[in-house]
C-alpha cells in the first residue's frame, strides 16, 4: 500500500473540455469487467486497427526492427510488426486491468520466479533499482509485483493535467512511491532507506546526461540515470523479465548486475544495453517498437528515420 499522498480530485476536472477523457477512462474501466481472455482478444483487434491508421508510428516501428534485426526478411519484419501492434492494443486493456482489476482476478494469471532475490535484498535494507524494459505488459507487471514487495516507480509526467491526476492516483493505489525525473533527491533518499525503485532505461530521452554506446550494434544515446542513482543511492541493479503467454504472465527477477556502477560508465551502459538486447530477442513481439530509440545521433551522423 502506498505511503505517498494521493492527488486530490479538483472540481475543474468536471469541465466539458475533460469529458472526452472521462468517457475513454469510463469505457476502459467498464471493459475491465469482461473476462481477461476476451479483453486480450479485443485488445489485439484494437492494436491491428491502430496499425492501419497510425502510419507514422508504423514507419518508426518498422524502421526500428530493420535497424535491430538487419538479417530478418521483409516478411518476418511485417509479421513481428503486426504482432507488436496487437500487443500494443492489449497493453491498453492491461493498463485498465492493472488499475481496476481485483486481486482475486489477478492471482490466477501470473507467476514470479526469483522473487527471493529481491526479498533478500530488501530484508537486508539494501536499496534496489529494478530494471524493467518497455514491454507492453509493463503496467500490469508492476501491479502484480507490488502484491509481494513494496516498490516505487519513476515516471514521465503527462501533458494533460487530468491524465496526470488519474495515472498518479491509480498507480499510488498499489505503488510505494512515485517519482518524476526532477525528484532526484527523493529517489536517492528512498534507495538509501532500502527502497526498491522500478526503472526502465531503454528509451532515448531528451533530458538527462546520455552517452552513445552500442545497442544492437548501433550507437544509441543511452541515459546514465540508472548508473547515477545506483552510485548515489548505494543501490544494487537487478533486471526483470516480463512475458505474456497465452494463459499467464511470467515475471522473472534476474541476478543482480554485479560490478555496476564501476569507474567506466560507458562499459556499465553497454552491459545494460546488452541485457536489454537479450530480453528483446527473447520476446520481440511484445516490445514497444513505436518509440524512436535511435532519435539522437552522434555528431555528424544523419538521422536513421
Amino acid at each position: 500500500m502506498s505511503t505517498a499522498v494521493k492527488p486530490a480530485f479538483q472540481a475543474r476536472f468536471l469541465a466539458p473540455r475533460y469529458w472526452l477523457v472521462w468517457l475513454g477512462v469510463g469505457l476502459l474501466r467498464a471493459l475491465v469487467m469482461l473476462p481477461h481472455g476476451l479483453q486480450l482478444r479485443l485488445g489485439a483487434s484494437l492494436g491491428r486497427a491502430l496499425r492501419r491508421v497510425g502510419k507514422s508510428r508504423v514507419r518508426i516501428a518498422r524502421r526500428n526492427l530493420e535497424i535491430c534485426f538487419p538479417d530478418w526478411s521483409r516478411n518476418k519484419v511485417e509479421r513481428v510488426l503486426d504482432d507488436s501492434f496487437a500487443a500494443l492494443g492489449q497493453m491498453v486493456f492491461e493498463i485498465g486491468f492493472a488499475w481496476w482489476g481485483s486481486p482475486r482476478r489477478h492471482r490466477p494469471l501470473y507467476r514470479i520466479d526469483g522473487l527471493e532475490k529481491l526479498e533478500s535484498a530488501q530484508a537486508q535494507g539494501q536499496g534496489v533499482i529494478l530494471l524493467f524494459c518497455h514491454f507492453t505488459p509493463l503496467e500490469l507487471a508492476g501491479r502484480l509485483l507490488a502484491y509481494h514487495v513494496p516498490i516505487a516507480a519513476l515516471y514521465r509526467e503527462h501533458g494533460s493535467d487530468l491524465l496526470e491526476f488519474i495515472v498518479r492516483r491509480q498507480r499510488l493505489a498499489y505503488g510505494d512511491e512515485l517519482f518524476n525525473r526532477d525528484q532526484l533527491r527523493g529517489m536517492v533518499r528512498y534507495l538509501r532507506k532500502g527502497g526498491t525503485l522500478w526503472y526502465a532505461p531503454d528509451q532515448d530521452y531528451e533530458r538527462g546526461e546520455r552517452r552513445f554506446v552500442p545497442f544492437f550494434g548501433v550507437q544509441a544515446a543511452t541515459i546514465t540515470s540508472a548508473i547515477d542513482l545506483a552510485r548515489m543511492g548505494n543501490a544494487k541493479l537487478m533486471a526483470t523479465k516480463v512475458v505474456r503467454d497465452e494463459k499467464a504472465y511470467r515475471i522473472t527477477i534476474l541476478d543482480s548486475l554485479e560490478g555496476i556502477p564501476s569507474e567506466n560508465t560507458d562499459n556499465d551502459l553497454t552491459r545494460i544495453n546488452a541485457l536489454v538486447e537479450d530480453l528483446i530477442r527473447d520476446n520481440p513481439t511484445q516490445y514497444f517498437w513505436v518509440h524512436r530509440r535511435f532519435k539522437n545521433r552522434p555528431p555528424g551522423e544523419d538521422s536513421l528515420y
